[in-house]
């Protein structure tokens, strides 16, 4: 799997969309948890795009560095 999208929702609605692992844990670290509300990651397996929503801060870490 790769990844497609990570979209980034802060609690004022703004979403930020990264189109790289790196510049996703980046941005995650810099805007720190308590300002994030929700992640949406969409990873690819060359057919198919999956949505993985509903993870918390640290599964989001982790499942973004598997990819």
């Amino acid at each position: 799997m790769e990844l497609h999208a990570c979209k980034i929702r802060l609690n004022d609605d703004q979403i930020l969309t990264c189109r790289t692992v790196e510049q996703s844990l980046t941005l995650m670290e810099e805007m720190k948890e308590g300002a994030i509300s929700r992640i949406e990651i969409d990873a690819t397996d060359g057919h198919r795009i999956h949505t993985y929503t509903l993870m918390d801060y640290e599964e989001s870490i982790e499942s973004l560095m598997n990819l």
